[in-house]
């Protein structure tokens, strides 16, 4: 499917986009709008929406994710429950295995706690095994952020068992789905919600996964967006290590710690400063103030972390740049240490 990216370009509203797609500029935006239009009555969905606290964003919305809507073809209207807030950019996709071993589940949730603790949103599908390792991984933050990405309507809860799970993720976090409310849990549903999954994330780590599991589907879809793919090996004799070696081999990153997916992520984080300035050199008052952190001949990412009062994703992107302008360096021994130069 061709981007909206043209359509948004233009500045359109979403019914002007909607008037475009019916006049058959792309036949089959045009066929997808049909479909949907003979079964979906907008004042009725909207009013179910606002009875059960559910938002409906169109595309051109600025409430609209700016990572989902620059993969080639974003939903056009996005469900919400809960909220979605702008650090929600620094997210990291975990998937696998709906039936993953002891080792699957305990590595879930120990990335997702870690990941978390740092900052960062966890991002899922919101099912059985893997999805629901690294939900509740985040969760056991207590500032830890999550989405849950759905293949059904919001209204739907699949599976059912996990509707303690679905209050506390929209308390945390939020639900998003593209489908319209009371939309069961097809099986065709399950490949679009992926790449959402692979939207929202900066990258997608692939825990446990057979030879033909839809994380493959989830991964292969977020190359295609210019996503990072990290992969965690397992035991060579277990079905559940044959999909994630097979990401390996196709050149996944090899993800034995949570290390490894933050140096990996840390350029991208840059954009998300509270202030980035130009790599010039010069130290602008924030970077000032972080930089008199230094208090000793070198310190660890967690102290300066625990010092800046910052989640470790922050603080690594921001000594990052400091690394760049000359104020800092990270030692063989993984501490970093101020120099004397740096004019602070």
């Amino acid at each position: 499917m061709r981007s909206l990216g043209p359509f948004l370009d233009q500045g359109l509203s979403p019914s002007e986009i909607l008037d475009r797609i019916r006049s058959g500029e792309n036949l089959s935006w045009k066929e997808s709008l049909e479909a949907t239009e003979k079964v979906f009555e907008a004042e009725r969905e909207i009013g179910r929406a606002a009875e059960l606290g559910i938002e409906i964003i169109p595309l051109a919305s600025n409430q609209y994710p700016r990572l989902l809507r620059e993969i080639s073809d974003p939903p056009l209207l996005l469900y919400l429950k809960g909220n979605v807030v702008d650090s929600d950019e620094a997210a990291v996709g975990i998937v696998g295995s709906r039936h993953p071993s002891l080792y699957g589940i305990e590595q879930a949730r120990r990335f997702a706690r870690k990941l978390s603790g740092w900052g960062f949103t966890i991002i899922s599908g919101f099912a059985r095994g893997i999805d629901r390792s690294a939900h509740e991984g985040a969760l056991e933050i207590s500032y830890g952020r999550t989405l849950a990405v759905l293949g059904s309507g919001l209204d739907v809860i699949y599976p059912r068992e996990h509707q303690t799970l679905h209050e506390e993720i929209s308390e945390r976090g939020a639900l998003v789905s593209e489908f319209t409310l009371g939309t069961p849990p097809l099986a065709e549903n399950f490949p679009k919600r992926n790449r959402i999954i692979a939207g929202l994330s900066l990258g997608i780590f692939v825990v446990e996964a057979h030879s033909r599991s839809g994380s493959l589907i989830t991964a292969h879809l977020a190359v295609e967006e210019g996503r990072e793919v990290f992969a965690l090996p397992g035991r060579v004799d277990q079905l559940g290590s044959r999909g994630t070696h097979r990401l390996l081999k196709e050149g996944a990153i090899l993800t034995e710690s949570p290390e490894d997916i933050l140096e990996t992520l840390e350029p991208q984080l840059w954009p998300l400063l509270s202030h980035p300035e130009p790599l010039n050199g010069s130290f602008d008052e924030e970077e000032r103030g972080f930089l008199s952190i230094f208090q000793r001949e070198s310190m660890t990412l967690d102290e300066i972390a625990s010092e800046g009062r910052r989640p470790v994703a922050v603080t690594s992107a921001f000594l990052t740049r400091l690394e760049l302008k000359g104020a800092v360096r990270k030692r063989p021994d993984g501490r970093y240490q101020k120099l004397a130069a740096c004019g602070s």
